[in-house]
């Protein structure tokens, strides 16, 4: 949970100590001059990294693993200038060294989360740190306060990890006010700043000569192919890796807009697998998805693309083929044309139930708090996941990490994300970035990771853009696209946790060789 600024006692205290000022000094002070105050620009802004070094170990498999936890705050200068404007919160897990001096360096992994928004404590106790948040077997929610164990996957098994909070996230702030932290708030100066946040934490931790990753969730996937062209363009940095997890790589695949075909055909296996998860549509949840997948690139885009208003009753039989795959009736089929909005999705499909699914996860549900409503006000995973992380966070960094402050954490800004920059005149779009390190880092790899469930970034859209990357025949294998059961977060399910871990490692293991 949040931590109060400043409490009711050190207020009463302060106040105290000012009443109780002696009555001499205060005379003194109306005779002498007092020095102009400073304004808020002429004030230096203070750093303090309030840097915190702990040692613990990890049990594992193949055996202990020995390691250090450093939280701190690594400070962030506006271009041309040397003071800082923001200080951004940083959690670094090392392997403590091996005994062969002549071992390897071993690689470093930067892990943001996405939003925009977001802190990192997603996958920082979610899926990569050496402690995780427990879910039921099932992905349920437990009842709070969610139990914090040993991760049994943590990748520190395979790489040094470096958990990032972008400005406005976290416990991560502006320091010169919030034109400075709205600097930072948008595609070009989010990537400009975390590109530097890295090259700062290699040149202090002497890492240049270790393989180096990034990884990002949904936004977070964006960010990184942007950081990737920014390091490598701009801070002479190249890296071996990169993990997308439910990214957004190219925003035009994942919109609902008029004219976007392709967008609305992505999302129809991921519906089809979440309508058979819940007995709506034929087959298991994979054999749905598969199955979809052909459909809706041939018949369904055709069916689209030739749809005449005047005439709906021709587009009858696509209209009841598509209903008995995603399990909605026809008659909602052909009200919204064939072009099932996600909302509409998780607010019928289960309706019989009394409940509604998640856009995060099309198989989680909770129960309907407004039947009436057209819409679903409050996501089940999203809003039901958010306090459990951020109060599971606050207490793991203050108890085990043994960093303190009385910043409040933000684990998902609305502020960040009401704030953010976007391009005016186009929609953004990564896959650029992410065409031009391919092919100038020679040896780069690309894992893309995606829940099959998952309703906001469907897994077919990145298996889209990874079919039209220009790579020579023989190192098509650099991009790989995996899907794992679940949604968004489909660490939330150990299964999938694990499987994501083994995928990772053998990206490391193939980037590093």
């Amino acid at each position: 949970m949040p931590l109060p600024r400043f409490s009711r006692a050190a207020a009463l205290t302060a106040l105290a100590l000012v009443l109780s000022a002696p009555a001499v000094a205060q005379e003194a002070d109306k005779g002498a001059a007092k020095p102009p105050e400073k304004t808020q620009a002429e004030k230096k802004p203070v750093f303090d990294a309030q840097r915190a070094v702990t040692r613990h170990t990890l049990p594992l498999a193949a055996g202990p693993l020995a390691y250090t936890a450093v939280a701190e705050y690594l400070p962030l200068t506006e271009e041309g200038k040397d003071e800082p404007a923001a200080r951004v919160f940083t959690v670094t897990y090392t392997a403590d060294a091996p005994a062969d001096k002549n071992a390897p360096p071993r690689p470093v992994a930067f892990v943001f989360n996405g939003g925009p928004g977001a802190a990192a404590a997603y996958l920082h106790l979610g899926a990569l740190g050496p402690k995780i948040v427990r879910f039921a077997d099932d992905g349920a929610i437990l009842r709070p306060p969610a139990p914090v164990t040993d991760n049994p996957d943590s990748w520190l098994a395979f790489t040094d990890l470096v958990f990032i909070d972008p400005v406005g996230t976290g416990y991560s702030r502006g320091l010169t006010g919030e034109e400075a932290e709205k600097r930072t708030w948008s595609p070009d100066g989010d990537a400009r700043a975390m590109a530097e946040i890295v090259r700062l934490w290699l040149a202090r931790n002497g890492r240049w000569d270790s393989p180096k990753l990034l990884v990002g969730e949904s936004y977070g996937g964006f960010r990184i192919a942007r950081m990737a062209a920014e390091l490598a363009g701009q801070q002479g940095v190249f890296l071996n890796g990169l993990i997308m997890l439910s990214p957004a790589v190219d925003f035009a695949t994942i919109s609902e807009g008029p004219s976007g075909l392709l967008a609305a055909a992505f999302k129809l296996p991921s519906y089809a697998a979440s309508a058979a998860f819940h007995h709506k549509a034929a087959g298991t949840p994979e054999e749905a998805a598969r199955n979809a997948e052909r459909f809706a690139l041939t018949d369904y885009v055709a069916g689209l693309a030739t749809l005449d208003l005047g005439r709906l009753d021709a587009s009858s039989p696509l209209f009841t083929d598509l209903a008995q795959r995603i399990g909605l009736p026809v008659e909602m089929i052909t009200r919204h044309r064939g072009r099932v909005p996600a909302r509409t999705f998780i607010r019928e499909i289960v309706r019989d139930k009394g409940r509604v699914a998640s856009l995060y996860d099309g198989t989680f549900t909770g129960p309907d708090p407004d039947p009436a409503s057209p819409r679903v006000a409050d996501d089940p995973f999203l809003d039901g996941t958010l306090p459990v992380y951020a109060t599971a966070f606050a207490g793991y960094v203050q108890r085990d990490l043994e960093f303190r402050t009385d910043t409040p954490f933000t684990l998902l800004s609305g502020r960040v994300n009401r704030n953010w920059e976007w391009p005016r005149m186009s929609v953004p779009s990564a896959t650029g970035e992410l065409q031009s390190v391919l092919s100038l880092t020679p040896g780069l790899r690309v894992l893309i990771a995606h829940g099959l469930t998952d309703l906001i970034t469907p897994y077919m859209a990145s298996a889209w853009i990874a079919r039209n990357l220009e790579l020579p025949a023989g190192e098509r294998d650099r991009v790989s696209v995996r899907t794992y059961p679940g949604g968004h977060m489909m660490y939330t399910l150990a299964p999938s946790r694990a499987a994501l871990a083994r995928d990772a490692r053998a990206l490391v293991d193939a980037a590093v060789r």
